[in-house]
């Protein structure tokens, strides 16, 4: 599905629950990176929607945003980074990082904003209230950053191993000049065995105490950058369940 404000066609695949939807409609969470991961979150629900009562799993419509594979290195981090005068590469698990563009997490959000979305309200039964947002890694830094910079726009919001190293830690910056309580609920999780990752997110959610922001966080031990995603699945499932 094309963008209109960046010209690039994403992927979208949509997974919708085979039930008739709720009379407010699906809650639907929003899939970053959603080639990867955006089937493996559905299958999860759906079994664990067997037995719904115990597993505190509510149906919702999984979308997925991805790229082409042979456009991820270069598109994905792009989108999934924010505008700044300057931007630094770092060196990182003893490599210079390549410079790439970067910078393009607005034309993303609009994407998100004005046209998934209504895309969604058009053709499916959606609660318009309970569009939650999910994202991995770089996904994970453009979902904290949608988080400090539209606090409102989605209903929840989950952040796994996030790549907060990002431009010098720039998201401590922009966490320390919030001047409001946010009300939306953040979900931070990272796995124990991913070094310093796990330190930037425990300095964030320090922060975040200091903010009032509404916050879950989980360190999943053992675990690492790729086998954190499929650990915490169910745990961020339970996390996006609708309030009463």
């Amino acid at each position: 599905m094309q963008s209109n404000y960046n010209d690039y066609s994403y992927i979208v695949d949509i997974y919708e629950p085979y039930e008739t939807p709720p009379a407010q409609g699906f809650p639907v969470i929003i899939v970053l990176d959603g080639t990867r991961y955006s089937k493996l979150m559905y299958e999860t629900m759906a079994m664990q929607l067997r037995n719904r009562k115990k597993t505190l799993v509510e149906p919702a419509i999984i979308v997925g945003i991805g790229h082409d594979e042979k456009d991820i290195p270069k598109q994905r981090f792009h989108d999934f980074t924010s505008p700044a005068d300057h931007y630094h590469f770092p060196v990182r698990r003893g490599k210079v990082m390549q410079e790439l563009p970067a910078g393009g997490a607005v034309q993303l959000i609009d994407y998100i904003f004005q046209q998934i979305v209504p895309m969604l309200q058009e053709k499916y039964t959606v609660d318009d209230q309970k569009i939650s947002l999910y994202g991995h890694s770089l996904g994970g830094l453009f979902v904290l950053w949608s988080y400090l910079t539209y606090p409102e726009s989605f209903y929840k919001y989950v952040a796994i191993s996030p790549s907060i190293w990002w431009n010098n830690h720039e998201l401590f910056r922009t966490i320390q000049q919030a001047e409001k309580p946010f009300a939306a609920a953040l979900y931070i999780g990272v796995g124990g065995e991913e070094g310093d990752m796990v330190d930037d997110a425990q300095k964030f959610v320090e922060m975040a105490s200091e903010k009032w922001i509404n916050y879950e966080f989980y360190i999943a031990e053992s675990e690492n950058h790729a086998s954190v995603i499929p650990t915490m699945m169910s745990r961020v499932l339970r996390f996006l369940k609708s309030e009463e």
